[in-house]
């Protein structure tokens, strides 16, 4: 009787079950952690997106984004219809943008699906752990700072602290405690 290495042995299990692919999260939240604030949620008002309690924005329709994974390491955005809205926001299914290198304004945007401005970048977004980062030539690059409009809301921007920004780290990871 020929006796099988140990190592092949370790890997019956595999073999006779199969291997499988990890699973992805379907549907995803990004929160803003920083030494400001803690975990607030992204939401989009007006094309752009924003930082904090969607309900104190002065949009109409503002609201909390959940994310799905599109083609190309794309990010599709539709409201988190499961929030307690009383109004239903007319915007849906589109995908996140950074400011392209020449753009003037750098606040992180919105933008129909393959309706982007010269210049934004809509793809190349991954996760390292649950932070979120975008792909470059150079490697993996996490450059979000937020500016605070008002109490509750902060808006996004990409690579910019012209106006007295603050870094945060955008996580997929919900606070554990409501943030204030």
């Amino acid at each position: 009787m020929t006796r099988l290495p140990l190592y092949i042995l370790a890997l019956m299990p595999v073999i006779a079950l199969g291997m499988k692919k990890r699973s992805t999260v379907d549907a995803f939240g990004l929160f803003a952690y920083t030494e400001g604030f803690g975990g607030q949620p992204l939401f989009y008002a007006n094309g752009y997106a924003y930082i904090g309690n969607a309900s104190q924005s002065n949009s109409t329709d503002a609201a909390t984004v959940m994310f799905e994974t599109g083609p190309q390491d794309t990010w599709i955005a539709s409201p988190n219809t499961t929030l307690s809205n009383s109004t239903t926001p007319s915007w849906s299914n589109v995908t996140l943008t950074l400011p392209g290198l020449a753009a003037s304004d750098k606040r992180v945007g919105f933008t129909s699906t393959g309706n982007s401005s010269d210049g934004d970048v809509a793809s190349g977004f991954i996760f390292y752990g649950a932070t979120a980062m975008h792909v470059t030539n150079d490697g993996l690059e996490s450059m979000f700072y937020a500016l605070r409009i008002s109490d509750q809301v902060s808006a996004l921007y990409w690579n910019d602290t012209s106006l007295g920004q603050v870094p945060v780290v955008l996580r997929s990871l919900a606070p554990s405690n409501p943030p204030n």
